[in-house]
């Protein structure tokens, strides 16, 4: 099976009104992916942990680019507890975050995850807003 990596429309919806600062967060990312991926945002797991979105295919974890080990971990669980191939969304703000969609290619390429009586790569989702 072969892990895809999705790069959003070059001409992105509308986003989410900016943060007090200027930083958009975490959600405001979740929110405005979900609006094309259309899941269930913050779905509550019994051992209450939360997937990010959760479609009819995927357990999605989304984090901005630099934490990308912790995502891949997150959705590997949200995957074993919800029956769904795991995916990662990750956001990069800007060209000098490129390195850590590299380095989570790199770590990803060879890793299957058991669910059930399956095993599936981990889905790699990659939100470009610079």
């Amino acid at each position: 099976m072969i892990k895809t990596i999705l790069n959003w429309f070059k001409k992105q919806p509308e986003m989410l009104p900016l943060q007090e600062g200027g930083l958009r967060t975490e959600r405001d990312y979740q929110l405005h992916c979900n609006q094309i991926l259309q899941g269930k945002v913050e779905y509550r797991l019994p051992d209450a942990t939360r997937v990010d979105i959760l479609t009819d295919t995927l357990a999605i974890e989304v984090d901005f680019a630099k934490k990308w080990y912790e995502a891949v971990g997150q959705s590997c669980h949200y995957a074993r507890c919800t029956d769904r191939a795991p995916a990662i969304l990750l956001i990069v703000t800007d060209k000098f975050q490129e390195k850590y969609i590299k380095a989570a290619k790199e770590a990803t390429k060879n890793t299957q995850v058991k669910v059930g009586d399956n095993y599936y790569p981990i889905t790699m989702l990659v939100y470009r807003d610079y």
